[in-house]
């Protein structure tokens, strides 16, 4: 009887430790479904929290250029920088190298995401055509040399036609010489993406800086560092890029992680651009600080640009027409489409009166459908209100996708595209200088190669450059030129240099990459090669719209004095300063015979303590004293010379300007 009951025991024990089992199982497996629960409702608020922030920076502005570095402040809010300064979007010159074209850090915004490049000094190259691959680029050919300058006997005689070419592209007349055959335009422009890379992407090069990070989390870490401490690294080689969370799987609670990046490209343009559709933009702040006037920041480098050609309609402009020949991150590889929303395909806006189908593959911010809205509007401007939000579809498998279930008479079709963003950001001239090469001088593959042995291109044969090299592309004679070249700290670039030939002479050389302003041309002037045409964000907003038809209106009224008045120390030597001083301090200048004290800008390094007066008896002022000596170590002229041009500043003062 008790051997029977054994067997019954142990199927019993088994029998409830299996319960026990499945219960604890069954348990486990509903909190493991909550806590995946959790984790997916945490994960897509918090992509939602992401989306929220954009679309709050979306309502803010446009696309466009916000700020860049601080490095001026005053006792008014608009002596400190903006977008702009003493320069715009922190362009500078590094002509001394082939395809350099400097440009420094600056924050922006595309399509509502906010973020800030590094120091950009990014090179001439634009996408692949020949390669579809991600990012692949390729260096624009430049142009050549007209045969009428190459023909000439002598150096001087080839300079001299040289001048002759630039001044019809100058003064656009094509008559004189035909100068759309060696002036060409380019369009520099920025672009970004939701990236899928999990290793941190360099994603366009420069000669001079990258990203200063060995991870995405160590460019993180070291961005936070420098927001929390406020100091910011030496070569400005870090980028705030941030990252968010694209996609969130229901069943697996799994999220999907996205990287921004960005990339500074260029683009050739397949017609000239006349002169004449660059309209300089008035960035009052800037010059009302400063004491400039219009005409003068036209040759300055905080002028600003934008394209307008009167034959446009209003909606589709010449920048649409210029922004549709660049590719998106399929490079040539394009010829894409977009349907959705029960549309039955989008159509070129530039055609009104022809439904022509839409490239999305090439950058556009309009687009037009075969069916009318909610507003009975067929034409629609990609994003909600954005001027320059420019989209560009891709198929590119590392850029991230976003995926969109449509339903349609119980009809559901699920949609996955990806987008890149851009933004012109200048409009550059490429000339003959690029490849004009006179004296024959030998062009020597790799960089620092012509400057070794101590070599540095003063005059003589132990120490003139040995040949030129990406980094010392010094081919323009200096005889082409009658002035100085435009200094600022972040140049790289000297007035001239000397260079030895293939025949052992030693000559006399300047720098032949692509310069801002190019020094003074003998009988011309100074001839401008880049124009920023950059849009900035807050213009975008309710308040930058009232301020522009404000300043638009109020053009014409009387000038009022400058806040500032610049003076300028010229130099001997390749480098300049500027001084500034109250308009307070200027009639105490002027009207007590003052010595007044100020410390110049920093170039090359160093600044200047300058004690300086009012000479009466020539209007002319002087210094005295320069860092407590007689006379500038470095060389400086004792005369300064007063670069505000204004009415309130024009000597003899004006009655109205003599009380103080």
């Amino acid at each position: 009887m008790l051997s029977a009951t054994l067997p019954q025991v142990k199927s019993s024990r088994l029998l409830m430790a299996f319960e026990d089992f499945h219960e604890r199982f069954r348990a486990s497996y509903n909190r493991n479904q909550q806590l995946k629960k959790i984790v997916t409702d945490l994960s897509r608020q918090v992509m939602l929290q992401q989306f929220f922030v954009e679309e709050k920076i979306r309502s803010d502005g446009s696309s466009g250029v916000k700020l860049i570095r601080g490095g001026t402040k005053g006792l008014n809010n608009y002596d400190s920088n903006s977008h702009t300064s003493n320069y715009f979007m922190a362009i500078h010159d590094h002509s001394n190298y082939i395809r350099t074209i400097g440009m420094g850090e600056f924050s922006v915004v595309l399509n509502g995401l906010e973020f800030r490049t590094r120091h950009n000094d990014y090179r001439m190259v634009r996408p692949s055509s020949t390669s579809g691959e991600i990012d692949a680029v390729e260096d624009i050919q430049f142009p050549g040399v007209p045969p009428e300058v190459t023909s000439k006997a002598t150096v001087s005689e080839q300079v001299s036609e040289m001048q002759e070419w630039f001044k019809a592209f100058w003064t656009q007349n094509a008559t004189h010489r035909d100068y759309p055959k060696y002036f060409k335009p380019v369009l520099s422009y920025l672009e970004g993406a939701w990236t899928l890379n999990k290793n941190l992407t360099k994603s366009f090069a420069s000669t001079r800086h990258s990203l200063d990070a060995n991870s995405w989390f160590d460019l993180q870490e070291k961005n936070r560092f420098s927001a929390y401490s406020g100091v910011k690294t030496r070569l400005e080689n870090l980028a705030i890029l941030p990252t968010t969370i694209i996609e969130v799987n229901d069943t697996t609670a799994e999220a999907t992680y996205a990287q921004w990046n960005y990339r500074i490209l260029n683009w050739p343009l397949r017609d000239d651009l006349p002169l004449k559709y660059l309209q300089q933009v008035d960035d009052v702040a800037a010059r009302f600080s400063r004491g400039w006037t219009r005409p003068e920041v036209m040759g300055k480098r905080s002028a600003r640009f934008r394209l307008y050609r009167d034959t446009n309609p209003q909606n589709y402009q010449l920048l649409d027409e210029i922004m549709y020949q660049v590719p998106g991150k399929d490079n040539l590889y394009s010829n894409l489409s977009q349907v959705m929303f029960g549309d039955d395909g989008m159509f070129h806006f530039g055609y009104p009166n022809k439904k022509v189908k839409l490239d999305t593959g090439l950058y556009h911010r309009w687009y037009k459908s075969d069916k009318t809205d909610a507003m009975g509007i067929s034409a629609v401007a990609r994003g909600f209100n954005d001027d320059f939000c420019f989209v560009a579809q891709t198929t590119q498998p590392s850029i991230a996708s976003m995926k969109i279930e449509e339903c349609r008479r119980r009809v559901c079709q699920t949609a996955e595209n990806s987008f890149s963003y851009a933004i012109p950001l200048e409009i550059i001239y490429l000339t003959p200088l690029l490849t004009w090469n006179p004296y024959n001088l030998e062009i020597k593959e790799g960089l620092d190669i012509v400057n070794q042995n101590g070599r540095n291109g003063s005059n003589s044969n132990r120490y003139a450059y040995d040949g030129v090299d990406s980094n010392h592309y010094y081919l323009t004679p200096t005889e082409f030129f009658s002035g100085e070249v435009e200094g600022d700290p972040a140049d790289t670039v000297r007035n001239s240099v000397y260079v030895r030939g293939p025949d052992g002479k030693r000559y006399q050389t300047s720098s032949s990459g692509t310069q801002i302003m190019l020094q003074s041309i003998p009988g011309l002037g100074r001839v401008r090669c880049r124009f920023p045409i950059a849009p900035v964000h807050s213009e975008g907003s309710t308040v930058g719209k009232e301020i522009s038809a404000l300043r638009d209106m109020l053009t014409d009224s009387p000038r009022a004095p400058p806040e500032n008045v610049i003076f300028e120390m010229t130099s001997n030597g390749d480098h300049n300063h500027t001084l500034s001083i109250t308009y307070r301090d200027y009639l105490r200048l002027i009207n007590d015979r003052l010595m007044l004290t100020a410390v110049s800008d920093e170039v090359n390094g160093h600044s200047h303590t300058v004690d300086f007066r009012f000479i009466r008896i020539n209007e002319k002022f002087q210094y005295e004293a320069c860092d407590g000596e007689e006379r500038c170590a470095d060389g400086h002229p004792k005369l300064v010379t007063m670069l505000t041009n204004n009415i309130f500043t024009e000597l003899p003062l004006p009655n109205s300007a003599r009380v103080v």
